[in-house]
């Protein structure tokens, strides 16, 4: 009787430390959940969401072409000195993350950082910051409006 004993016990011990459906503690009584499968990575998904501001004002814009697509440039005006790390982001990406366009519009965001310590505004001039991004030719294929997007204002080049 006493090896009996032993050998159960060892049977609960040796299934304890188990995954499967015959250890007890995967059985739902104990406060475990039971999670279903998942392709989601364990650690949560990357957040892309950029948090820097919109510039106020975009003064000017210019699309130039250029081998294999266009140029299209930006000049945005911050309210103060030092403002940095501009660039043009699209609003509508494709799979891949690529700017795509949207009913025929590809709509940029003027975005920049901002100075860590404030600055002074000596004049507009030495405020203006530029921006430049590069469409292809596939990517600018059935797009009829380019559009810069600031705080303030937008600027919109058609073809």
């Amino acid at each position: 009787m006493k090896a009996q004993h032993v050998a159960g016990l060892l049977a609960v011990l040796l299934l304890a430390g188990c995954e499967s459906s015959y250890n007890p503690a995967n059985w739902g009584w104990f406060g475990r959940s039971q999670s279903t499968p998942t392709l989601a990575p364990s650690d949560g998904y990357e957040d892309t969401t950029d948090i820097r501001p919109l510039v106020s004002q975009v003064v000017s814009m210019r699309i130039e072409r250029a081998p294999g697509g266009a140029i299209v440039t930006a000049v945005g005006l911050p309210p103060t000195q030092g403002y940095w790390a501009a660039d043009l982001l699209s609003t509508y990406v494709d799979v891949v993350g690529d700017v795509a366009a949207n009913n025929g519009e590809i709509l940029l965001e003027f975005r920049i950082v901002p100075p860590r310590a404030p600055q002074p505004a000596i004049n507009a001039q030495s405020r203006e910051v530029t921006a430049g991004i590069f469409l292809s030719d596939q990517t600018l294929q059935g797009v009829r409006t380019v559009t810069v997007v600031g705080q303030n204002n937008r600027r919109s080049s058609r073809r």
